[in-house]
């Protein structure tokens, strides 16, 4: 009966230790990955702030040309 508790919890704390690691590294790939595409979220600011702006410039031609 001993030894089944100390295999049990062997096995949880290895468990855990592995737990650990994975989450480090997805910690890890998620830094990495907000660093090297950090340009794409300015350039998708830039055409959604030129998208409005032409937008905008459509209506003000529509009421002034009508």
């Amino acid at each position: 009966m001993g030894k089944d508790r100390a295999s049990r919890r062997a096995r949880l704390r290895q468990q855990t230790a592995e737990d650990s690691g994975q989450s480090d590294k997805k910690r890890d790939s998620n830094a990495s990955f907000a660093e090297e595409y950090a340009y794409v979220l300015k350039d998708l600011r830039w055409v959604f702030i030129l998208a409005a702006v032409m937008f905008v410039l459509l209506i003000v031609l529509n009421l002034v040309l009508q």
